[in-house]
């Protein structure tokens, strides 16, 4: 299956050609992802090829993301407790002058646009990251079976930042 979506200035686009059930809905899950995105939402897509993890750090793939929470993603693959995975953590920093609230969201995808692995995290609670603090989202690690890691060709990611926590619902 051959996938490519973009967000414009007009909607969303989205090119789907053959496939599979598993690739329609990977479709639909990324127009719902990217569908309804808002004006403060930073959306990125690229190529990549991730690598282990060098004793330097030079070799790692470095994204960075955001307007006023600051964010800098990096993807390599890594060991974690034994296991294979990809580590997909970003670091961000408020340079704001108020405490906000950001989700961060990233899927891998094979050359054929299937999606091979994906993970989320954010800033939960009522108090958001506090004006000029820094913090490190680490739970973006993803285990995949032997042998994935290596198929990943692409990747999209969907950073909100919000004043107000993200999802909330109002009473």
């Amino acid at each position: 299956m051959k996938l490519s979506v973009g967000y414009y200035e007009k909607g969303l686009v989205v090119n789907r050609e053959g496939g599979s059930v598993k690739g329609l809905i990977c479709t639909l899950v990324i127009i719902i992802f990217l569908g309804a995105l808002p004006a403060s939402a930073d959306v990125r897509q690229g190529f990549c090829r991730l690598k282990e993890r060098s004793a330097l750090d030079k070799d790692i793939f470095t994204v960075t993301v955001g307007e006023r929470i600051k964010g800098t993603c990096k993807f390599y693959i890594d060991e974690f407790f034994g296991k294979k995975i990809v580590n997909a953590n970003i670091t961000i920093e408020n340079t704001s002058d108020a405490d906000l609230f950001c989700y961060y969201y990233v899927a891998f995808f094979d050359e054929d646009g299937n999606l091979v692995g994906c993970a989320a995290q954010g800033i939960f609670g009522d108090d958001g990251l506090v004006a000029g603090g820094s913090v490190q989202l680490g739970g973006c690690l993803i285990p995949l079976p032997l042998g994935q890691h290596e198929k990943i060709s692409s990747y999209k990611i969907a950073f909100y930042e919000s004043d107000a926590p993200l999802g909330k619902i109002k009473k």
